[in-house]
């Protein structure tokens, strides 16, 4: 589409009564008056004056495609040293080129060029793939033979909760004219923390529950034992028949008393390091509570600094409750995050997802 300066509108319009708003005799008089000019017909010259009458008076933003730049040097510059460089910046291409940032941003957006920002994944061994592929083989075989085998694991995992509140500072805005130079203060000189278990089981979350010592293999089993059951209540009969348990890798799960009641209680129904299914380490890309669960709570608890150890329970048990919709939409997540790590031979696959 042309674009006009303020001076060709302005002839325009002025040539535009002078015939009386007949565009076409308009049109053909501006040709006559201006051979040197861009010639517009007589609909642009409509178009000019519905949008000055409309109040449109700046220029219309030229829009570019490829072709308005192919046989443009710094145009050609800039696509070159991105491809020798993806990772090189719009403020060294200003540095190195004498191009502005601006003029280079339009012409990598003008090829389709996008900043994407890396993703922080945990590293991995061969041992590691080797184990998690494995694994999501198991799964993926479960699922053949049953479509609903995972709505009946309990996906269970532990988080600590900080006093300080690691916020997550991306979902914070202050709107506002002008800098309001919004702090938030943390107390490091008087920190605590609350360690936190919950589980996750054909659309319930069980718990939240509380530890009041450092976990170990004696209070673990202590949550096994004398626990579980009352915060399994709320489960239906037929979900408690069938149900397995999952739990990572951690010290406490590896005890030995830990092990030997989860083979009495759970023969064979159990995934976790030294059960009969084994779970891979390194794997929170794999349970809801990690890729799920702990971001979402922590999200909604940290909005406002926790005062004491009773408020932030109180949170915590207050932001749980979750729609069952919700829950059991994280087993078919699970399903899919399964197939991607098997298409990447057990290797990270987070990267996939978006």
């Amino acid at each position: 589409m042309p674009d006009y300066s303020p001076n060709e509108i302005v002839d325009i319009l002025l040539i535009l009564g002078e015939c009386r708003r007949n565009y076409r005799r308009a049109a053909a008089l501006y040709r006559r008056r201006f051979p040197r000019r861009q010639h517009p017909d007589h609909s642009r010259i409509r178009k000019i004056e519905i949008r000055i009458r409309r109040g449109y008076l700046r220029r219309q933003r030229r829009r570019y495609d490829n072709n308005d730049h192919v046989m443009n040097p710094r145009f050609l510059a800039v696509v070159a040293m991105v491809h020798v460089n993806p990772h090189v910046s719009l403020r060294e291409i200003q540095r190195t080129l004498g191009i502005p940032k601006s003029t280079a941003d339009r012409y990598l957006r003008a090829v389709r060029y996008h900043p994407y920002h890396i993703t922080l994944n945990q590293a991995l061994t061969e041992q590691d793939h080797r184990d998690r592929l494995l694994f999501c083989q198991w799964a993926s075989q479960q699922i053949r033979n049953d479509g609903e085998f995972f709505n009946y694991v309990l996906f269970s995992d532990e988080a600590t909760f900080h006093s300080t509140g690691i916020l997550n500072r991306h979902n914070c805005h202050y709107w506002a004219p002008v800098n309001p130079h919004w702090m938030g203060q943390i107390d490091n000189q008087h920190r605590w923390s609350l360690t936190v278990w919950c589980g996750i089981i054909n659309g319930y979350l069980i718990g939240p529950y509380f530890f009041d010592a450092m976990i170990n293999g004696e209070i673990y089993l202590q949550l096994l034992r004398d626990d579980l059951p009352g915060l399994l209540q709320d489960v239906d009969i037929d979900t408690r028949r069938r149900m397995w348990l999952q739990q990572d890798g951690a010290g406490p799960h590896f005890a030995n008393i830990v092990k030997n009641f989860l083979n009495n209680i759970f023969p064979n129904q159990w995934i976790g390091r030294g059960g009969p299914v084994k779970w891979p380490a390194r794997s929170p890309d794999l349970t809801s509570l990690d890729f799920y669960l702990w971001g979402y709570l922590k999200d909604v608890v940290y909005r406002h600094a926790p005062t004491t150890r009773d408020d932030m329970k109180e949170r915590i048990r207050a932001a749980c409750n979750i729609p069952r919709n919700v829950l059991l939409r994280t087993v078919r997540h699970f399903e899919r995050r399964i197939q991607y790590c098997q298409q990447v031979n057990g290797a990270t696959f987070e990267h996939l997802l978006n």
